[in-house]
């Protein structure tokens, strides 16, 4: 499950509290949105659970989280973008310089880049495969069909969110991940496997979506 800053604010937004800014991309659901340059954006989405919301008090501790990042990784690795709430949802959008910013802010495991690299970042891509056309699944494939293609990038993530690319999916591996378009999928947990995507031994499996 994704561990990330509105986890640790579901608690001051149950107490109560809100704020307003301004944002590009646009989801009601979570996502996790990689640009062309391997940037990121985040959107979280939360239900509340009372009527009333501080505007200061949130904004104030989302830009203070932000800043302790920033100061540490260095400035542009993290940017508050908007934090708005409608009834009772509140929704955040986070912009991050690179993937390994958001695995660092969001406490998970998240790699964007060339598969060539990622294998050399240890990834084993040891799971099952879709290929994919037109948006459209089209047929199993295997590491090896992967591999061959030469120049394609690599989401891996572990986590339960609506992932959308800037770019054309080829293939995606089938535990978790569902295909809804020709650059979005959705990553979500399996009740009969025990959560998040568990291996037989019950580790965590990663999630791959590969595009060009």
């Amino acid at each position: 499950m994704k561990k990330s800053i509105v986890s640790s604010l579901c608690t001051l937004l149950a107490a109560g509290m809100l704020a307003g800014c301004g944002a590009g991309v646009a989801s009601d659901t979570d996502l996790v949105y990689v640009d062309k340059k391997g940037g990121v954006v985040s959107i979280d989405v939360e239900t509340l659970d009372e009527a009333y919301y501080d505007e200061d008090e949130l904004k104030d501790y989302i830009e203070e989280a932000v800043s302790d990042y920033t100061k540490e990784h260095g400035k542009g690795t993290v940017s508050f973008k908007d934090l708005s709430v409608e009834g009772q949802q509140a929704k955040l959008t986070l912009k991050y310089g690179t993937a390994e910013d958001y695995a660092g802010f969001n406490g998970v495991e998240f790699y964007q880049g060339k598969i060539v690299k990622a294998l050399a970042a240890g990834y084993d891509f040891k799971t099952e495969f879709a290929s994919v056309e037109d948006g459209k699944v089209t047929g199993s494939a295997s590491a090896k069909d992967i591999y061959s293609e030469g120049d394609l990038k690599v989401v891996v993530l572990k986590a339960d969110t609506d992932v959308q690319v800037e770019g054309e999916i080829c293939y995606i591996s089938t535990q978790n991940v569902k295909l809804t378009g020709e650059n979005t999928a959705s990553i979500q947990a399996d009740a009969s496997d025990g959560g998040a995507g568990r291996e037989a031994d019950g580790s965590e499996s990663y999630s791959y979506i590969i595009y060009k």
